[in-house]
């Protein structure tokens, strides 16, 4: 009989532990019951006492299931602790004799070892050859052999010499220590690791799953912080099977490492794998910017933005790079400061005004050399930036203009005049 031949009353309702219902908790359902589990759950409960205490029912509830599996896991008890009264007289004789003869002998051992530590110094004066030319030994102290030990840490003790130590100055110092032995043991572990991996004999399925095993194996050290050895394996799973995400992740870990040059040849591999990859163009934006090709670095980010127009890292990354190129202008534009102008001096080669006109070019030639002097000694003066030279040549500039206009008008119109040609000048 199975726990489905008797349905549940709806008074009697279930218990709390296994949802039981109650009127299974009886001798004639427990007598007939066949199923192990049931019983289990049933002994469970009576000894949880939750439906309350019935010695007898759980007694026979034990018989039963005793009787059914009696290698039943519910049969177990819980057994109390030994104690002397646990054992025969002769059994804790034995016992304690034993614990006191391992007592004795630790102590042995600990007299033999202090003997020794005290014993060392003489013996090591008696095996020590004489000075030479003399018939005395050397004398070894004991201070030599205690000062040797490594000192020990001093630990404040008092509540004063606690508020003087400095606890954030002891964390940063195991840090430090922890840091260099995971380097020293990152490094070592970095050595043993081979670059390429023998495909010989693989099918293009076997090849498949290695490299996006050690590609996996790059995330998990890329995640973790340690972007020489994510580098290191996403470089054997290219050896395997060359993909776009392992040259893409292996730039990411190289722009980590601020190694631009080989960041910018995986970005390039993608891009011929794969032109138009947006990660790619992003990263090879970054390692243009910090080779200052600020140009690319634009063209690139305008590609990553023209497919992608809410990209934060780019347009982050599009704003410095703007900001860098305006900076770099004004740095060319003061190399291209104080540049002397040309004076080009342009004539007629036919001479119709004969000695007049001759006169008036070469009065002409001798104006044409005091402007180009006043040009001149004006722009030297605001290039060097001297205050007095600047203002000296501005006055001459101011009181000789007037003076060169009038003779320049008065030339002309005589030329005019008489019908020559006269030579003009541009700048």
């Amino acid at each position: 009989m199975t726990a489905n031949d008797y349905p549940s009353l709806w008074g009697f309702g279930t218990t709390k532990t296994f949802k039981i219902p109650v009127e299974h908790l009886d001798f004639k359902y427990i007598e007939k019951c066949s199923d192990v589990k049931h019983l289990e759950k049933i002994l469970c409960v009576l000894r949880s006492g939750e439906e309350g205490y019935y010695p007898e029912l759980t007694e026979f509830c034990e018989k039963r299931l005793k009787g059914l599996a009696p290698e039943s896991r519910a049969l177990r008890k819980d057994k109390p602790a030994a104690t002397a009264a646990s054992f025969t007289a002769e059994e804790w004789e034995k016992i304690d004799g034993d614990i006191k003869s391992w007592v004795s002998e630790i102590k042995k051992d600990e007299n033999k070892m202090h003997f020794h530590e005290t014993e060392t110094s003489p013996a090591m004066e008696d095996h020590l050859p004489p000075v030479r030319g003399s018939n005395s030994r050397v004398h070894v102290s004991k201070e030599k052999y205690s000062n040797s030990r490594l000192p020990k840490k001093k630990i404040p003790r008092d509540y004063a010499e606690w508020d003087k130590f400095d606890v954030e100055k002891e964390c940063s110092k195991i840090d430090e220590d922890y840091k260099e032995k995971t380097i020293v043991n990152n490094k070592s572990h970095l050595s043993k690791i081979e670059t390429r991996i023998d495909t010989a004999g693989l099918t293009e399925k076997e090849k498949t799953f290695l490299a996006t095993h050690e590609k996996e194996k790059g995330n998990e050290a890329f995640n973790s912080g340690d972007y020489e050895e994510a580098v290191m394996y996403y470089t054997r799973s290219i050896s395997v099977l060359p993909t776009v995400a392992a040259y893409n992740n292996r730039a990411q870990a190289e722009l980590k490492l601020q190694n631009w040059n080989s960041a910018f040849r995986d970005c390039e591999k993608v891009l011929e794998l794969e032109p138009g990859n947006l990660k790619a163009l992003l990263r090879r934006a970054t390692t243009y910017k910090h080779q200052n090709k600020l140009q690319e670095a634009i063209e690139d980010l305008n590609k990553v933005l023209n497919v992608e127009p809410d990209n934060e890292l780019a347009k982050k990354t599009l704003s410095e790079v703007e900001r860098d190129l305006k900076n770099s202008e004004p740095t060319s534009r003061a190399q291209t400061k104080g540049k002397r102008m040309v004076i080009q001096e342009i004539e007629n080669s036919e001479d119709e005004c004969g000695k007049d006109s001759g006169r008036a070019q070469e009065d002409g030639s001798g104006d044409k050399r005091i402007c180009a002097f006043i040009c001149f000694y004006a722009g030297w003066g605001l290039e060097q930036q001297i205050p007095d030279k600047e203002d000296w040549s501005l006055a001459l500039i101011i009181l000789l203009g007037p003076i060169w206009g009038f003779i320049v008008i008065t030339r002309s119109f005589y030329c005019f005049h008489n019908e020559a040609s006269f030579g003009y000048y541009t700048v």
